[in-house]
């Protein structure tokens, strides 16, 4: 009987299963880290979602920690953060009542730019060049 509830209460402990970014990749835009544990967590206020610089350990601010669900945390990441290499740290307190920690890296790339603004050039220009084809069929006839 001690053994079954030893192996319990172990069981109780949490992992981190899943994240995004996922450890160790590379990504190219980021817009919130959101971490999915292996079992429930215990919303008590200690949940805490940190974002580091690896070059010079200085914290990034992000967004509030917030419970998605009991096996999920999220925090809004800021549209400027730079390239560079980061480290995701977290805090939370699984069903059994102890506070787990944990961290892991990944890579930010360069953005490779907006496509839209693309769109709208690409645009502007086809109508200029329109604008001229159409000015040059129908040059303007001077009065003699």
């Amino acid at each position: 009987m001690l053994l079954f509830l030893g192996a319990e209460r172990l069981s109780a402990h949490t992992s981190l299963l899943d994240s995004s970014p996922e450890r160790g990749k590379s990504v190219s835009g980021l817009q919130e880290i959101e971490l999915t544990f292996a079992s429930g967590l215990i919303n008590d206020g200690k949940a805490k979602i940190t974002l580091t610089t690896i070059r010079d350990g200085k914290e990034i601010p992000i967004g509030e920690t917030i419970f998605v669900s009991d096996f999920i945390l999220r925090a809004d990441v800021p549209t400027d953060l730079k390239p560079g290499q980061y480290v995701v740290r977290y805090r939370v307190t699984s069903l059994d009542g102890d506070l787990n920690d944990g961290g892991y890296s990944f890579e930010l790339l360069a953005s490779k730019g907006n496509d839209a603004i693309w769109i709208v050039l690409g645009v502007g220009i086809f109508t200029i060049a329109a604008v001229l084809a159409v000015l040059k069929k129908n040059p303007k006839k001077e009065k003699e």
